[in-house]
């Protein structure tokens, strides 16, 4: 399923154990790879979905960065942006959730760190 197909109206129609559950893409704080799936954290919890981070990052809103090779994160959800060791930073999201940016995503800080627009 591509993430054409996945993102429709605002919101992800996420497949998990035979059922359909949708979730409006603003509630999702990131996304995160493990293995063959995609972890969706969301502020109410989390989904547990068969497919690649590949197939997500295609055809996101503008508002997704992929911060580190196994997260996608929502910066109309991130909170606090602190440096850490060689190069990294810690994200803080609103929910309190912690993940890192890598060094090789650092390019990614300075579009974290813009003002967001709201899409009304």
């Amino acid at each position: 399923m591509s993430t054409a197909e996945i993102v429709t109206g605002g919101r992800l129609a996420l497949k998990e154990n035979g059922r359909t559950t949708f979730v409006p893409v603003d509630e999702v704080e990131f996304f995160e790879a493990s293995g063959n799936y995609v972890e969706v954290h969301t502020g109410n919890g989390s989904y547990r979905v068969r497919a690649t981070l590949s197939t997500f990052v295609t055809g996101l809103p503008s508002h997704f960065v992929r911060i580190h090779r196994s997260v996608i994160v929502n910066r109309n959800r991130v909170q606090q942006l602190r440096p850490s060791f060689s190069g990294k930073y810690v994200v803080t999201l609103v929910s309190g959730r912690q993940v890192t940016l890598s060094r090789s995503h650092r390019p990614q800080l300075s579009v974290l760190k813009e003002p967001v627009l709201n899409a009304s």
